[in-house]
């Protein structure tokens, strides 16, 4: 027998599996970057516990009032949604935050349930850079009329800040910044 052929086709099946193995592993590598593309670039940042902090006020003609979060945020539908839970509270006013944000090709839409919306308000917007801009309807616990709003959610330096502006755009109705828990 010769073993020049023999080594030969011996090191010719070590490198053919080690080609194998450095495409499995590569793919295996990829895996991890698949699911993490599934994820949108904006609501992954928003995953896990935070508190805010900020002001919010009742009304146009009301005075800010400190406010303080807990909030926590749960990626859902392979990442590309999210879901909200958690409470607020201010001096004259506290109550449970409850949302879903869903992501399709740089839109936005979703719920938010506060303790000043009768019901949940229905968001929807669009994402610029860091910046989701969305229109909020609902209607308003105090009154006990539909109205508009617009919320600013701004994701940067491992933090996000959500403001909001009340009364069909009157006034600054919150300006919250969440840090990480």
């Amino acid at each position: 027998m010769d073993h020049t052929h023999t080594r030969a086709g011996a090191t010719r099946r070590r490198r053919a599996l080690a080609g194998g193995g450095l495409i499995v592993a590569t793919m295996l590598g990829l895996a991890p970057m698949q699911a993490i593309a599934a994820n949108d670039a904006i609501l992954s940042q928003l995953a896990g516990n935070w508190v805010g902090r900020g002001t919010v006020k009742q009304s146009a003609n009301a005075t800010a009032e400190q406010v303080y979060c807990k909030i926590a945020n749960k990626l859902v539908n392979d990442g590309s949604g999210l879901e909200q839970r958690g409470r607020c509270a201010i001096a004259t006013n506290s109550g449970q935050i409850r949302g879903t944000i869903q992501a399709k090709g740089g839109s936005y839409s979703g719920t938010l349930d506060t303790f000043n919306t009768k019901g949940p308000a229905t968001i929807s917007g669009r994402a610029a850079s860091n910046t989701i801009s969305f229109k909020a309807e609902f209607v308003d616990r105090k009154t006990n009329r539909p109205t508009q709003a617009t919320i600013k959610l701004v994701v940067a330096d491992g933090k996000y800040r959500l403001v909001s502006n009340g009364a069909n755009d009157t006034f600054v109705a919150s300006d919250i910044t969440f840090t990480p828990q």
